[in-house]
């Protein structure tokens, strides 16, 4: 299996993961969603970040299937695997820069800043090998 191959069913499997626990929270206990904020909140606040975070997550659970679907033929999927890891640099690790930045808990987001800063540069490395190398 190739190493692209490998990135697209660890990636895909990790936005399902995130979408389907978002959406258990989201749906079934969104009180945990508000015990989150460094802020205070009431239940207008909660529900307006509760209705905006669904939107990524509906954005996340959508490209998590995609990408599950990629691994079909990994060939075909270089500029889906470029998009996403730009995504996972730009909007993962930097969105979690900047939440930490705005007093978000560190402890929540450095672990997934790691892993999307894995991600993209991965991503981005094993699309470059690809271009060279045509058996990655």
């Amino acid at each position: 299996m190739t190493k692209m191959k490998w990135w697209l069913i660890l990636v895909g499997g990790f936005y399902l993961l995130l979408a389907g626990s978002s959406l258990w929270v989201l749906f079934v206990n969104p009180q945990l969603f508000g015990t989150r904020f460094p802020f205070a909140s009431n239940s207008q606040s909660i529900r307006a970040s509760s209705d905006a975070w669904l939107i990524f997550v509906l954005e996340i659970g959508v490209l998590g299937v995609l990408i599950l679907y990629a691994t079909r033929d990994p060939s075909h999927a270089r500029v889906l695997l470029m998009v996403v890891s730009v995504l996972e640099l730009i909007r993962g690790a930097g969105g979690d820069l900047l939440w930490t930045m705005r007093g978000w808990p560190t402890a929540n987001y450095m672990p997934f800043m790691i892993v999307h800063l894995i991600s993209g540069f991965t991503g981005l490395i094993f699309l470059r090998q690809k271009s060279t190398n045509p058996a990655v």
